[in-house]
């Protein structure tokens, strides 16, 4: 399991568990995020934005 930490607009982090490999979209929502993800994870529109920190 890896520790993913989402920062939401209002700076609050929310932090979830995942399995490597998992798609952000899911794990997101399984965290309480508000994602549409109305591609399904495919990463081919623009429903969520997710910015990736080195």
């Amino acid at each position: 399991m890896i520790t993913v930490c989402f920062i939401t607009k209002k700076g609050e982090r929310v932090t979830a568990q995942a399995q490597p490999g998992a798609r952000l979209l899911e794990v997101g929502q399984a965290a309480g995020m508000s994602l549409e993800g109305t591609c399904e994870g495919q990463m081919a529109c623009s429903t969520c934005h997710v910015i990736v920190a080195e």
